[in-house]
């Protein structure tokens, strides 16, 4: 869904004051997002649900089209909580590229092993 394309990079889950709900439906991903009082505790609703929380207000969310169709999502309200949020994002997109790299490198080792496994039985012959 057009808004939500951030979605994958959380887990449903309080992030300080924020309170982000990364889902998903039928036809694609969700995104909702809440900021919590200072201090406050989130009370967690399941994996594709915003928190229970009374006080907690909704700032992203679905802004036009058909909710569960064509929904598109953005902000209700702007804030500080924004740039916060940009924050938690590139946090997640370095943690996600750190991770990928040793991947990488263990590929790379493990293919380099391989090649001279491979060598010495061969010159062995």
């Amino acid at each position: 869904m057009k808004g939500a394309e951030l979605a994958p990079l959380f887990k449903t889950g309080q992030y300080g004051q924020l309170y982000i709900c990364s889902g998903s439906h039928a036809r694609g991903r969700t995104l909702r997002i809440q900021v919590l009082p200072k201090g406050e505790k989130a009370i967690p609703n399941g994996e594709n649900n915003q928190c229970l929380n009374p006080n907690a207000v909704s700032v992203y969310d679905v802004v036009g089209g058909q909710r569960g169709w064509t929904e598109s999502y953005g902000w209700i309200y702007e804030g500080k909580w924004q740039q916060d949020f940009e924050k938690l994002v590139a946090k997640r997109q370095r943690e996600i590229k750190k991770v990928a790299k040793e991947i990488e490198k263990r590929k790379a080792l493990s293919e380099k092993e391989q090649q001279k496994k491979t060598s010495e039985l061969l010159s062995r012959y």
